[in-house]
């Protein structure tokens, strides 16, 4: 139908799997999970600016594989509940991991609980709550 280029990249997906280094996939995942169960905006910056590398890795592979077409880059947008355990046991695995207790992880998937994701905390909602998330895309002083 002569449509060229892609109308809607969702970055929050690449956090899922690296795919061109599927070993790094845990590397990636973990500071974005991190981010997630930050009580304090440091907490969420500390985490997102080990999330920028792997943001600009990306974003460079998708313009050089889209060859001077257009591309339209969504910046993370995540449904924050699909990254987070949602049982206990993976909700213990994920504390240990980020050093933090479990009840801290319980609490924030509580939180996030939303009867339907798709019209809740996400897109401009979420950066208005958490404006580290866009402070990560804007320009850098380094």
């Amino acid at each position: 139908m002569g449509a060229e280029g892609i109308g809607l990249c969702r970055t929050e997906h690449m956090f899922f799997k690296d795919f061109e280094q599927p070993e790094k996939s845990v590397e990636r995942q973990l500071p974005f999970k991190k981010m997630i169960v930050a009580d304090s905006p440091e907490a969420r910056r500390k985490a997102l600016g080990k999330l920028l590398p792997f943001q600009r890795r990306d974003f460079i592979g998708i313009f050089r594989a889209m060859d001077g077409y257009p591309v339209t880059i969504r910046l993370i947008d995540p449904p924050l509940h699909e990254f987070v355990p949602h049982d206990l046991d993976k909700q213990k695995e994920l504390a240990a991991k980020i050093g933090v207790n479990v009840e801290v992880v319980t609490r924030r998937v509580e939180q996030l609980h939303e009867a339907n994701p798709m019209l809740g905390h996400r897109g401009c909602r979420l950066s208005i709550t958490y404006p580290e998330i866009l402070e990560m895309a804007g320009p850098r002083d380094h």
